[in-house]
């Protein structure tokens, strides 16, 4: 009579209702009634639930499908981005891992995963094991995180970037205190509250807190911690991409201009303004962070499936080194890319001719400071 209930081995009797004892509990694809905090509803208050378990197989399903069910906020489907070595798991980690997918957000670590497979530092999807579940011995030590820390302590080791800069690993010191990359103190992540005056402290997600770092890479191509000065970023999530991004910088190809923050109609003032966590049009990603108390905002116009990455970089800073170009209303405005330069166009030609889909992107997000960015225009001249 309809399909098979599985019960714990130590059950002496199936579970009977007004003393009879049913072989079902519903139809076929049972798994999909309920999500995982209801199942702890009713096995509460109905009896019958509280001696019936799922079988494996029934959990492998319904992980599968929540996966596969669950979007990013880009509508992209969550099993394009991860997925786990099911088969290996038992019940345990199954319904570990249904927690994870049905009650927690994964947009930020997905976007970070998403821009490390474009650089080609992990394949999607990423195969969480039991490895990576086992990382928090207990629901207590992975709320003990904030959220976006600690899903990335499961899947940080998956992103490669080679040889020796080796894997995006979080490390969790004796004392607490968090570690990126490698287990030193000088490659610390302190998460401890910004001044509650700060910018990002004001617009602080707490599940995504701001971050504070000394994490680079040298001229080498090697990390270094301290010789680049202090990072300070609105969120962890912005230092996940920073960190991903950083190892790329000195193969890239840019142009560079310096513009007054005013000009146009205050384009770029307006950009720097906003609050950090704002999204700006025609972009990925934005990462609003500072750099010794520099403010800077890094623009990502291309999107998570494009064949190369282009970004803006709008710095606000006055060197010391006397250049009065940077005068303090003046802010640097530079455009990166890994685009491939388009075929038959000299390597001294313009920006916009060697990189065509780049300036594309990129005019859009720039608006009327693109034409004096791509086109020489004069930026004391009104468009």
């Amino acid at each position: 009579m309809g399909a098979n209930v599985s019960r714990r081995s130590n059950d002496e009797d199936w579970p009977s209702i007004r003393g009879q004892q049913p072989d079902f509990i519903h139809r076929e694809e049972r798994d999909r009634l309920h999500k995982l905090k209801d199942l702890g509803v009713l096995r509460s208050t109905a009896l019958f639930l509280s001696h019936v378990d799922f079988e494996t197989d029934v959990l492998r399903h319904r992980l599968t499908r929540a996966l596969h069910d669950t979007t990013l906020a880009d509508g992209t489907r969550l099993d394009t981005v991860l997925t786990f070595d099911d088969a290996q798991l038992e019940d345990q980690l199954l319904l570990q891992a249904m927690y994870l997918v049905e009650d927690q957000s994964w947009d930020e670590v997905a976007d970070a995963l998403r821009l490390a497979s474009q650089l080609s530092y992990c394949e999607l999807p990423v195969n969480i094991t039991q490895q990576d579940l086992e990382k928090h011995h207990s629901k207590e030590t992975y709320l003990a995180d904030p959220r976006v820390v600690a899903l990335w302590k499961m899947v940080g080791r998956h992103v490669n970037f080679g040889g020796e800069l080796g894997r995006f690993e979080l490390f969790t010191h004796g004392n607490g205190a968090l570690r990126a990359i490698k287990e030193e103190e000088d490659f610390t992540v302190d998460l401890t509250p910004l001044s509650p005056h700060h910018q990002f402290q004001q617009h602080a997600n707490p599940q995504d807190p701001p971050t504070r770092h000394r994490i680079y890479v040298d001229g080498n191509g090697n990390w270094e911690a301290g010789a680049h000065g202090l990072f300070t970023d609105d969120s962890f999530s912005t230092l996940l991409m920073g960190i991903i991004l950083v190892p790329t910088f000195g193969d890239m190809r840019r142009t560079t201009k310096v513009v007054s923050r005013d000009a146009r109609g205050g384009v770029l003032a307006h950009l720097l303004n906003q609050p950090p966590n704002q999204a700006a049009g025609g972009t990925t990603s934005v990462l609003t962070y500072t750099h010794d108390d520099t403010p800077m905002k890094l623009l990502l116009v291309t999107p998570f499936d494009c064949p190369f990455i282009a970004f803006v970089i709008i710095t606000a800073f006055a060197p010391p080194n006397g250049i009065t170009a940077f005068a303090p209303q003046n802010v640097q405005v530079s455009v990166s890319t890994t685009e491939t330069p388009a075929a038959g166009v000299a390597e001294n030609a313009p920006f916009k001719q060697r990189f065509p889909r780049t300036t594309a992107l990129a005019r859009p997000v720039l608006g009327p400071i693109a034409p004096i960015v791509f086109d020489g225009e004069d930026p004391n001249q009104d468009a």
